[in-house]
């Protein structure tokens, strides 16, 4: 045949081409398994931080009254303010709020002591507000009462007790707080429609329950 040779090298040509296919289609082996240093896997993920780690404030003595409040930061949450405040000897801090831009945040030296968890520690509520820093006639923004504890061996904020009864205009102020096992009763003055601002006229309680280290508002209740 004329054309033996030829189609001998183009048939020889063609299987090597389909041997280098197969090949690249071929399945591959996986590669060998080094032994590497034990460590985490991902079906053991590290724990999560617990949700109450922003609250520490530090190491506190057993009896709160020893507590040097002068040092103590105030929680920012009642003024949209995220975690804790540091506050100066005055009492004053200048923060961020997420709700209201720049505000000043103040700290009475007013402290009130007394024990809801009957270990015969007393607990700490303490007087916080924020305001503008004089931007607008009507300055203030919010109030509430901050919770102390100790917890094992630390200083915590239980939380931030805000005013649960709505105001016709203003916002509700805070009066006085009543301690008792296992809650906190906090009496509230709210404004009417006709009430000046120095002069609100309503009163109500709000009944704040300790549950472990948190608290639970109930329902506010009208009393005038």
């Amino acid at each position: 045949m004329p054309h033996g040779p030829k189609r001998t090298i183009r048939l020889t040509a063609l299987l090597t081409v389909l041997l280098i296919t197969g090949a690249c289609d071929a399945a591959k082996l996986a590669p060998p398994v080094t032994q590497s240093t034990p460590g985490p896997t991902a079906s053991a993920p590290a724990p999560a931080p617990s949700p109450d780690a922003s609250l520490v404030v530090g190491p506190a003595p057993a009896d709160l009254r020893d507590v040097d409040w002068d040092e103590v930061p105030v929680p920012g949450d009642f003024c949209g303010i995220p975690g804790l405040v540091p506050v100066d000897h005055t009492g004053d801090a200048m923060a961020t709020s997420r709700t209201w831009g720049p505000v000043r945040v103040t700290r009475t030296k007013n402290i009130v002591y007394g024990d809801t968890d009957g270990d015969r520690r007393d607990e700490a509520v303490v007087f916080v507000g924020c305001d503008d820093n004089g931007a607008t006639q009507n300055a203030d923004i919010a109030v509430a009462y901050a919770v102390y504890a100790r917890v094992g061996k630390d200083l915590v904020v239980l939380g931030s007790m805000t005013p649960r009864q709505k105001s016709a205009h203003s916002h509700t102020a805070l009066a006085r707080v009543e301690f008792a096992p296992g809650r906190i009763t906090v009496h509230e003055k709210w404004y009417r429609a006709n009430d000046a601002r120095c002069c609100p006229s309503g009163d109500a309680t709000t009944v704040w329950t300790r549950e472990g280290n948190r608290l639970k508002p109930g329902a506010p209740r009208v009393t005038s």
